[in-house]
């Protein structure tokens, strides 16, 4: 299987995975927070609910008491039940008087109806109603005091000084408008004794505000009280409510064997009244269905543009491989052999981009593999050749001394005829720099024979330049025995003539010189030249610092690679005792330093 398609189908799956538990972990956490967000939706209903409710009933509480508090109303209603005689003029006094109070009050016009009433069949009355004045009971009639007697809650206002709470009921002080009605009635006590009773009632449909708190039509507020009445319902069906449902809880309750609902519920201390909440669950569980298929629908259209662009980054991730592994596929296995640096850069040119770091620093780390593997073959076949070339060589030894000592012999004997000494020791001088250099049966020399041989190389030099050169050799005579490496001196005297005077039109001078100095002896060869620029001299001094390290690789360019091979040699046969420096010091100078006793 092909790496981007394992690359696609790894991260589908791990997109998928985490796709799912994140959507799973949203729905979950959505429907949580849904069902906390009703809980306080139907919190903040009962609330609301119930502080209007108290708000209302404690309205009416206080009329109770300003009407009981107010002594002229006090004193007319007690004038009115306490005539007994058949004077109807005070009695009517009496009673225009206390409906008078009972009017004056200015709670009363928030009211349905106030009313005073006895069991003797007194009554009256203060209506909101303009229609109530001909429709209502008339007082000290038979009507009105069997009407009077009938209501259900006078025997408990007797029992009870405090206020009673009048479930929803009909009206019956109206003779002709039927309307519904609750509110609060409560005795009238005057000096001890009960004188009557005092109802204050409301419209049944003023109750109807309270669903202004809903924001749902399914939402149900139930206000039952404490004996099985019911206040009020915003809906026709209605639900039997468990006993021991605790106050102030958000719960499920089945109400009935096929219907869950949610509820909320608390209660009303002082008015013994239940505030019922509730919800069919059925309309949660299928909010919570769309909420989670909302979930997974927009998790599935994220999935999508997701799959496309892992597509998309599998393929730019696999490129380079993909290209890198082509590449290799199409360098044949003999193009490493090549001498042909073009073709073989044209092999190994760049198909990866820097981008991408690890395959471009994979495909540089292949080049150049590719490049040693091209340079050990080359090396190889090199080898292969100097082996047969110094075969070769080894023949040629034999021949060319002897050929170029004869050749020499003529050219002196023929001078010798013509009287030219000069060139018989031209080639005297050659030819005994020819057998020091050639003379391999021993690695080391003495001092004397290195300054015999680089005064040898001085004048062949001095032959050239003749005028233009001066030379001085100041070694002392007692350093003559000091054996040194073979070849030590003359590298460093031609380095200074070849490289010390290029293109400089100066005479020539150059000095070499010996001394022992704390047990060391120091050889210092100067010239006069250009010396060496900044950046030669830091470059070299580097060199032969990394030769001193034990780093003892040859470079193959940088200039100067005579001094560099000497400096190299110096050290392997000294067994890093020898140290070169160089200076510029009106010319280039260069100071060997090394142990006055050296061993072959």
């Amino acid at each position: 299987m092909k790496l981007s398609v394992k690359i696609v189908l790894i991260f589908s799956v791990m997109m998928l995975l985490g796709l799912l538990i994140l959507s799973s972990y949203a729905a979950h956490t959505t429907i949580e927070g849904a069902d906390t967000f009703t809980e306080m939706r139907f919190r903040n209903i009962s609330t609301s609910v119930k502080q209007d409710l108290q708000m209302e009933y404690d309205a009416m509480d206080m009329t109770l008491r300003e009407l009981t508090e107010n002594t002229t109303f006090m004193a007319a209603v007690n004038q009115m039940v306490r005539d007994d005689s058949e004077d109807q003029k005070m009695a009517q006094a009496a009673a225009r008087s206390a409906q008078s109070q009972l009017l004056q009050s200015p709670l009363v016009d928030l009211y349905y109806r106030v009313s005073f009433y006895t069991r003797s069949g007194i009554f009256l009355t203060a209506s909101t109603n303009p229609l109530d004045r001909d429709m209502k009971l008339k007082t000290y009639t038979e009507r009105a005091r069997d009407v009077i007697s009938s209501l259900p809650w006078l025997d408990e206002a007797d029992e009870d000084f405090g206020p009673i709470v009048l479930s929803p009921h009909e009206d019956i002080f109206s003779e002709i408008i039927h309307t519904d009605i609750y509110g609060l009635a409560q005795q009238v006590r005057f000096h001890g004794r009960t004188i009557g009773y005092l109802e204050i009632a409301n419209r049944y449909e003023n109750l109807e505000h309270l669903i202004d708190y809903i924001d749902e039509d399914s939402v149900c507020i139930e206000l039952v009280f404490d004996d099985g009445d019911r206040l009020y319902s915003n809906q026709v069906i209605t639900w039997t409510w468990p006993n021991n449902l605790e106050y102030d809880t958000y719960t499920t309750v089945m109400a009935d064997k096929n219907n869950g609902r949610l509820v909320y519920h608390t209660f009303v201390n002082s008015l013994k009244l239940h505030i019922y909440i509730s919800q069919d669950k059925a309309i949660t569980v299928r909010n919570n269905a769309i909420l989670s298929r909302n979930m997974f629908t927009r998790a599935a259209y994220i999935m999508i543009p997701a799959l496309l662009l892992i597509m998309f980054v599998s393929l730019g991730l696999t490129h380079s491989i993909t290209s890198l592994t082509k590449k290799v596929r199409r360098i044949p296995a003999d193009s490493v052999l090549s001498r042909d640096n073009e073709a073989v850069q044209a092999l190994l040119s760049p198909v990866t981009s820097p981008s991408d770091q690890e395959t471009h620093e994979l495909e540089q780390v292949f080049d150049g593999l590719m490049l040693r593997l091209r340079d050990s073959a080359a090396n190889e076949i090199t080898l292969r050749e100097g082996a047969l070339q110094a075969q070769l060589s080894a023949l040629q030894t034999q021949i060319n001394p002897h050929f170029i000592y004869n050749t020499l012999n003529i050219i002196s004997a023929k001078s010798m005829e013509s009287g030219n000494f000069d060139v018989i020791e031209i080639c005297d001088q050659f030819a005994q720099m020819l057998r020091y250099s050639t003379d391999t049966r021993s690695r080391t020399a003495t001092m004397s024979d290195e300054i015999e041989n680089v005064r040898n190389y001085l004048m062949l030099a001095k032959a050239r330049y003749e005028d233009n050169l001066e030379f001085n050799i100041d070694v002392p005579e007692n350093l003559s025995s000091i054996t040194l490496p073979k070849l030590t001196l003359q590298p460093l005297v031609e380095n200074a003539i070849t490289h010390g005077f290029d293109g400089t039109n100066v005479k020539r001078k150059l000095s070499v010189t010996g001394q022992i100095q704390d047990g060391q002896l120091i050889l210092e060869i100067r010239d006069n030249g250009n010396g060496f620029s900044d950046e030669m001299l830091q470059s070299l001094r580097e060199r032969i610092a990394a030769i001193e390290e034990g780093k003892v690789s040859i470079e193959a360019s940088g200039g100067h690679i005579g001094l560099i091979n000497t400096c190299l040699r110096l050290y392997y046969y000294s067994q890093g005792q020898m140290h070169v420096s160089i200076r510029n010091d009106q010319g280039a100078v260069i100071t060997m330093t090394m142990p006055c006793a050296q061993k072959e």
